[in-house]
């Protein structure tokens, strides 16, 4: 299995006097929608679309649940879900109130199998049709 990246421009950080540079950047497929998923996992399981659309909702609720609550949530074989909050930095502990507080996030780790897939997948430059036949 290979990722593909493309390489891509940048402008970097003026003051170490280099104002552009390239990067790798992975190349995403169109976002897999809810009725593939569902149709995918109903047939990988042998279960009806409305039971795993069932499980979906309730899952997503019980995560939203308990880490609305202050929990992290360990997923099994798929991984672990947290909060991640971002706020300004104070001089004081006194300052530090909730109106910092930039933004909360919902995180994601997946769990080491799939760390290691993506560890283990090669990497391959993304050519386009007219890249390729020059």
């Amino acid at each position: 299995m290979a990722l593909h990246y493309k390489v891509k421009k940048v402008r970097l950080n003026y003051q170490e006097g280099k104002p552009e540079g390239y990067k790798l950047q992975m190349v995403n497929q169109p976002i897999i929608k809810e009725e593939a998923l569902l149709e995918y996992i109903s047939q990988s399981a042998h279960v009806p679309q409305s039971m795993v659309k069932a499980c979906m909702m309730a899952i997503a609720e019980a995560i939203r649940y308990y880490v609305i609550n202050g929990h992290k949530v360990s997923f099994g074989e798929f991984g672990k879900f947290h909060l991640k909050v971002e706020n300004t930095c104070v001089d004081t502990p006194e300052e530090c109130l909730a109106d910092t507080v930039k933004r909360m996030t919902l995180c994601f780790s997946p769990n080491a199998d799939i760390k290691d897939v993506l560890n283990k997948a090669g990497l391959r430059e993304y050519k386009t049709l007219s890249e390729t036949t020059n």
